[in-house]
């Protein structure tokens, strides 16, 4: 496979080779994300984060450039994109700062990137060698995650209390989330590759994924879990492998794995797992659910911090509710912008009202409603996708999250591409998909 990969990005013109490389170099850049506080200028972290929209714009411009296969998803990419660069341009009039220009910069980044990735991804085989572009670049953290579990963390952060205490490891990281965001790409990036083994008799990779690999990689991202103790990507965890279990549930081979897994497996470890990982982290929701505490609790007080900000929301103007608070002036536009809201739907609201939160929400729905056209391996990774994007936009901020956007947004892009450039020359036959088009 590597050999194979090296092959596709020799062939690549240079408006295309930078993004493999980006890829691959993002885990190692995001280690020093503390020399921002020295000085942004000297950051690897904020050189990439800047190079990325600009390297799109000049590919843009460049006639070396695949162009795009027109689709009505690129209006309404763009559409969500002016929304978002008007805000954070009179939040930048009102409250002009160096920071929240770079945090700018960062917002408008998803929709580039995702237009950069609709010309990008041509093909099934550009999809395959990107993905495992991001696979080879998971070698970083997976490295220093074992570091941290034979010697003990770098620097470990300690849960309250309240979600069970003890320690989590997060490596050279900023947060946990940099850690989170390689295990559940890798897991799912695998199990689209296990299934479409399964389902395809000819395969780029040559040699398919083996229920072992596959088992070895299920486990690594367990251990991976257990280490990092965040909620949400449980919630991904859970949902990946319920959707595996649903599409492969018509191969026989499939149906035996999960017949062990659920019937010998999950009796004996679930219970286990649930009681000494999960419980203590959703401690605090559970409390809620019963009545036991106030409701700003759950999401581990973030719903405490969205009804603060909800209330200066609900005193602006009734039109800022529909284009965004930026217009208003008001003064803490700059926070309910960011990321600390810990929310992309909170964010997205105040960043683009019900305006820009329709565009991003209608965007999801649309890109779900493609996997309709596609067999069983590539629907599985649509839909698994949009769901993971949309199960971490709760309580975390994927949109500002360069290295998930890496791997998810060239997804989407490849959900619009016509079956004729997916499946060359091979007729489509129906999908065996549960999933109906909407």
């Amino acid at each position: 496979m590597y050999q194979l990969w090296k092959n596709w990005y020799r062939q690549l013109h240079w408006t295309r080779k930078w993004f493999p490389i980006f890829v691959l170099i993002r885990p190692l850049v995001d280690n020093f994300f503390w020399l921002k506080e020295i000085s942004p200028l000297l950051s690897p972290l904020t050189i990439v984060g800047v190079l990325t929209p600009l390297l799109c714009l000049v590919s843009f411009n460049n006639p070396r450039m695949p162009g795009k296969i027109r689709n009505s998803v690129d209006s309404l990419m763009s559409s969500y994109g002016a929304v978002v660069l008007i805000n954070c341009f009179v939040v930048l009039i009102y409250h002009f700062s160096v920071e929240f220009f770079g945090e700018s910069i960062k917002f408008i980044t998803p929709t580039l990137l995702f237009l950069y990735a609709r010309r990008f991804i041509q093909s099934k085989e550009d999809l395959i060698f990107i993905l495992y572009t991001f696979l080879l670049s998971c070698s970083i953290p997976l490295a220093i995650f074992g570091y941290e579990l034979v010697f003990g963390p770098i620097r470990p952060t300690y849960l309250s209390e309240g979600r069970g205490g003890g320690s989590r490891i997060r490596g050279q990281y900023g947060d946990i989330m940099s850690y989170a965001v390689y295990i559940t790409g890798a897991l799912l990036i695998y199990m689209y590759m296990y299934i479409d083994g399964m389902y395809s008799r000819w395969w780029i990779g040559k040699k398919k994924i083996t229920s072992t690999k596959m088992t070895v990689v299920f486990l690594v991202c367990l251990l991976g879990l257990i280490s990092i103790k965040h909620v949400s990507s449980w919630s991904v965890f859970i949902f990946l492998c319920g959707v595996m279990v649903v599409f492969n549930s018509k191969k026989s081979k499939s149906l035996i794995a999960t017949f062990f897994l659920l019937v010998l497996l999950l009796p004996i470890f679930g219970p286990l797992l649930y009681k000494s990982q999960i419980e203590p982290l959703i401690n605090k929701e559970i409390n809620v659910v019963k009545g036991d505490a106030e409701v700003n609790r759950a999401f581990n007080g973030r719903v405490d911090r969205w009804e603060n900000y909800f209330i200066i929301w609900g005193n602006l103007p009734l039109y800022s509710h529909f284009v965004g608070i930026s217009f208003t002036g008001e003064e803490k536009s700059p926070i309910m912008l960011s990321g600390g809201m810990h929310s992309d739907f909170v964010r997205n609201l105040f960043l683009g009202g019900f305006l820009g939160l329709s565009v991003f929400l209608l965007f999801f729905i649309v890109t779900f409603n493609r996997n309709s056209r596609f067999r069983v391996p590539e629907r599985f990774l649509i839909v698994s996708s949009v769901g993971v994007f949309i199960l971490y936009s709760i309580s975390t901020l994927p949109t500002l999250y360069l290295p998930m956007l890496n791997y998810l947004l060239p997804i989407y892009a490849f959900a619009f591409l016509p079956r004729s450039r997916v499946y060359p020359g091979t007729p489509v036959a129906p999908s065996l998909s549960p999933f109906p088009a909407i």
